[in-house]
């Protein structure tokens, strides 16, 4: 019953959105097998490739957005865009900032000229550590930035975790990321987000979904909130551009699982830059160069994925049912059936989102290909390969610079993430 709900709501959502997307159909399963994807060498090994319980999906509270922010005018103003127009996600996201000060832009952070000692070989840099990107907590940031003359391209490192655990220091798991990025002439970013809800029940009872989101059952924040953040991050980075030497027009932003996630929404969602917003971070572009997305997902509108995995519908929502309701603090019927549920799907929708002029894609699976008669745990619904092969072909159909490296397929000349980012930026 739940399943037949939730295919009559997409299909209402999928008519109501025709004529006013970029899609370019989604496809489903990988087909026939190349070589091997080759070890990548760089991810961090607790957040890269290796699934996280509930790893990449999570729900949220809130703090200062109305529940329907940015769908409801003031009297007297005009209507916001709808569904699929231009300015949509930006008029959703219109009180993000709702209440927030710049007192963040001032905080105290540790800054080390003399450069990260756990790169003594590295090229000469200034670390930078716990620098407030925004106004919560959780709004923070670590940075290698290269000492000679510049301006450099930036490399930006989201971690994974299921939006309720991992870290930004991830990154340095694996020492050689760091220090290859920086040996190739980048400057290296790694950023932390607000947590989003580990019971989904209690998500369904949050009161805000723009909360604070430093204590998960208590103020966790919803979803899109989260992505949000992420993108002020690089906002963040480009504002502080010439203090640190960074070429704002290249950024690469990469992560695993969540990470992986939040970087590929920002390769396609429409700029979310406000120009004449009072806080001066929020006025820089929110685009980026080039996008890593390993051991992922193929999008955060749920109701796509018995598709995009190429899978039976219930066999896949009863795996991931619970992880939809924590990171949307919605029913699954309520995200089909109902107006916000069908809005906050389509700003999630990065899978929807990706299409011509968007960044370089690079998108990393290790796990076999397995049929949902082998499957046994839901880390390998989450992570599935097939959701890789989904994004890469519409990657390709928008007639985008795309890469795949999965056990089955490998697509593309760049041996890993890396090597791909570095060519990117780097040409």
């Amino acid at each position: 019953m739940r399943s037949t709900l939730l295919l009559a709501g997409l299909l209402a959502w999928l008519v109501g959105c025709e004529g006013t997307s970029t899609s370019l159909d989604g496809g489903a399963a990988a087909s026939d097998a190349s070589a091997q994807a080759p070890d990548s060498g760089n991810q961090a090994p607790a957040d890269s490739g290796q699934p996280q319980p509930d790893a990449g999906l999570a729900t949220a509270d809130a703090s200062t957005a109305p529940e329907d922010a940015g769908l409801v005018p003031d009297a007297g103003e005009p209507a916001p865009p709808s569904i699929g127009e231009p300015g949509f996600i930006r008029a959703w996201f219109s009180d993000y900032n709702s209440g927030q000060d710049q007192a963040y832009l001032q905080a105290p952070f540790r800054d080390e000229p003399s450069g990260d000692p756990r790169y003594t070989t590295a090229p000469a840099h200034r670390y930078v550590e716990d620098v407030a990107y925004g106004p919560f907590p959780r709004n923070t940031l670590d940075a290698w930035l290269l000492s000679d003359p510049g301006p450099h391209p930036v490399a930006v490192f989201i971690h994974g975790g299921g939006f309720v655990g991992g870290s930004r220091t991830q990154i340095t798991d694996n020492p050689n990321t760091v220090s290859r990025l920086m040996s190739a002439g980048l400057s290296v970013v790694t950023i932390s987000y607000r947590w989003a809800y580990q019971d989904h029940e209690a998500a369904l009872a949050a009161p805000r979904p723009n909360d604070e989101g430093s204590v998960h059952d208590e103020n966790g924040t919803r979803l899109d909130y989260i992505l949000r953040d992420c993108a002020r991050a690089i906002q963040f980075v480009r504002y502080k551009a010439a203090d640190w030497g960074v070429d704002a027009s290249r950024v690469a932003v990469f992560g695993g699982s969540a990470g992986a996630g939040c970087a590929t929404w920002m390769g396609g969602v429409e700029d979310l830059a406000e120009p004449e917003h009072a806080d001066p971070v929020l006025r820089e572009s929110t685009r980026v160069q080039a996008v890593g997305h390993q051991s992922g997902q193929p999008t955060y509108a749920f109701s796509r994925w018995p598709v995009l995995l190429n899978m039976p519908s219930d066999f896949v929502l009863d795996y991931i049912e619970t992880e939809a309701v924590r990171l949307t603090q919605m029913t699954l019927a309520d995200i089909t059936g109902a107006e916000q549920g069908r809005a906050l799907e389509y700003v999630l929708d990065y899978y929807e989102h990706m299409g011509p002029g968007d960044p370089a894609f690079f998108s990393q699976n290790l796990s076999p290909d397995l049929d949902e008669t082998m499957i046994t745990a839901r880390t390998q619904v989450i992570h599935h390969p097939r959701g890789h092969v989904a994004l890469y072909e519409r990657c390709v159909r928008a007639g985008l610079d795309c890469t795949l490296r999965t056990p089955e397929r490998s697509e593309g000349t760049d041996r890993d993430l890396i090597s791909f980012i570095v060519r990117v930026l780097q040409p």
